[in-house]
């Protein structure tokens, strides 16, 4: 079974509130009499499910189009269930509790039960939705050498709150770096889904759009589920 953790995109998509909206224009439409549908996206790359390339925060970081393709597919996928409320915050104890199994992972997926909310309340979704520590972000790319990204159910990794005073500290402790290595970001994941068929989930691809020289792009996350 193929199960898909992308959201799909249209203007009501829930977004960081900064970001500009989506817009589907169609320059050719069969019932303005034109012998086909031809449409324009105009996209901005953090709406929606997505990753973050190291270049999203750093100027010698690497674009989407440089990363191997391998570093979007996951043979060892991880999720942990750590609910949190408005403006709370996921902490490096937390993480600590466990060590074993994340040692293990290539992804770790933290689902804290916003995606819970995507559809019901999209508002909700959005306002002051929880993050990570910066100390928590430092943590998993230093301590586990197989781990090659992380997969949020919010908008974003940073305290949408502090995030733009702060730099995006979360952001940048995760894409930071040669060594130890970036870890990939994928924000607005429907982890609600992964939990759900967690136990029958056996591999994750998530592969992006190439377009060269952004720092980020759309992906389709797709579990792939054994019995």
């Amino acid at each position: 079974m193929l199960l898909e953790l992308s959201y799909p995109l249209d203007a009501a998509a829930p977004k960081w509130p900064t970001n500009p909206g989506e817009e589907l224009e169609f320059v050719l439409a069969m019932d303005r009499g034109d012998n086909c549908f031809a449409s324009t996206l105009h996209h901005h790359m953090h709406n929606g499910t997505h990753v973050d390339a190291p270049m999203h925060f750093y100027r010698e970081g690497v674009s989407i189009d440089a990363i191997p393709i391998d570093k979007f597919y996951f043979d060892v996928p991880l999720i942990l269930r750590v609910p949190k409320g408005r403006g709370e915050h996921v902490e490096i104890g937390e993480l600590k509790e466990h060590e074993a199994d994340i040692a293990r992972a290539d992804l770790l997926a933290l689902y804290m039960g916003y995606a819970d909310l995507r559809n019901r309340m999209p508002e909700a979704y959005i306002d002051a939705f929880p993050a990570m520590t910066p100390e928590a972000a430092s943590y998993l790319r230093a301590s586990f050498p197989k781990l090659k990204a992380v997969a949020l159910d919010v908008v974003g990794a940073d305290d949408p709150v502090t995030a733009g005073a702060a730099c995006f500290p979360v952001h940048r402790a995760l894409l930071a770096g040669e060594e130890p290595r970036p870890l990939l970001i994928f924000e607005d994941v429907d982890l609600a889904r992964m939990w759900e068929h967690r136990s029958r989930i056996r591999t994750v691809c998530a592969f992006p759009m190439r377009y060269l020289g952004a720092e980020a792009a759309p992906v389709n996350m797709v579990a792939i589920c054994g019995d």
